[in-house]
């Protein structure tokens, strides 16, 4: 899907009237453009000394945890700031910059930060498993939730779940990269044919064409959570990120608040 012209252009407009000079990249592993703070340049983030800004302009589809969270974890990790801007369009009632400010805001980049464990959001990559399989489970990818639940002094145990059954248990979030093949009941991998094979234990279950199929018949994928501690470096300020769309002009919404740059 691709972005709108008029989305990119506008988080160019907005850095350069605040500033700062614009390189684009062509490359799809880097930002789109990125913007380096002149003499005069004006914070995108706070009132401090301003910082390069990575554009990350987005589609509809992007607007969500997988989306927003690695692209605002490799802005970090250039030590860059983060200025996502979406198109002018509402999902549900609620803006796309509104979305955006729930996956980053407090608490940041989780889906629930309380007392009783931290609950991830599904990231866009699956789950290896040691065979050279990937994990996957007797439900809907809407229905697992990665989960931390607290076990005394130790560090939080790592609990895949679908609803109130518990499908996965790894002694804390670390283990998940070097997943077992046992501790998960499923898992899929793609046969010689090209066909996607589901197994229980050693032996396939089911044979699909291709994973559409293979969704539409109750066996999703399991995505990887997205944990703050694996994507971001150990010393990075969260609250780095702006969020901006075509119909807001000049208004920008960060960690701190709405503000606009004249």
């Amino acid at each position: 899907m691709p972005v709108y012209p008029s989305v990119r252009d506008h988080g160019i407009e907005l850095c350069e009237r605040a500033g700062y000079e614009i390189e684009s990249a062509d490359d799809r592993r880097t930002p789109t453009a990125l913007a380096t703070p002149t003499r005069d340049a004006v914070g995108l983030v706070d009132a401090g000394t301003p910082r390069p800004v990575a554009i990350e302009p987005l589609t509809e589809a992007d607007v969500g945890p997988a989306g927003l969270v690695p692209r605002f974890a490799g802005a970090l990790r250039e030590g860059r700031d983060c200025l996502f801007v979406v198109p002018s369009t509402e999902s549900t009632g609620t803006t796309l910059t509104q979305v955006v400010a729930t996956v980053l805001g407090e608490p940041a980049c989780v889906a629930d930060g309380g007392p009783d464990g931290r609950h991830f959001y599904k990231g866009p990559d699956r789950v290896p498993l040691s065979d050279g399989s990937y994990a996957c489970a007797r439900a809907t990818t809407a229905e697992l939730q990665w989960r931390e639940v607290p076990v005394g002094e130790d560090r939080p145990r790592l609990e895949l779940g679908v609803g109130t059954e518990v499908v996965a248990v790894f002694e804390n979030v670390d283990a998940l990269a070097a997943a077992e093949r046992h501790a998960f009941q499923y898992a899929y991998r793609r046969a010689d044919d090209g066909r996607f094979e589901v197994t229980a234990q050693d032996e396939v279950v089911e044979r699909f064409p291709g994973p559409t199929v293979m969704r539409r018949d109750g066996y999703a994928p399991v995505p990887m959570p997205l944990v703050p501690e694996h994507l971001f470096p150990e010393d990075a300020d969260l609250g780095r990120w702006a969020v901006c769309q075509p119909d807001g002009g000049q208004q920008v919404l960060t960690a701190a608040g709405l503000h606009a740059w004249s």
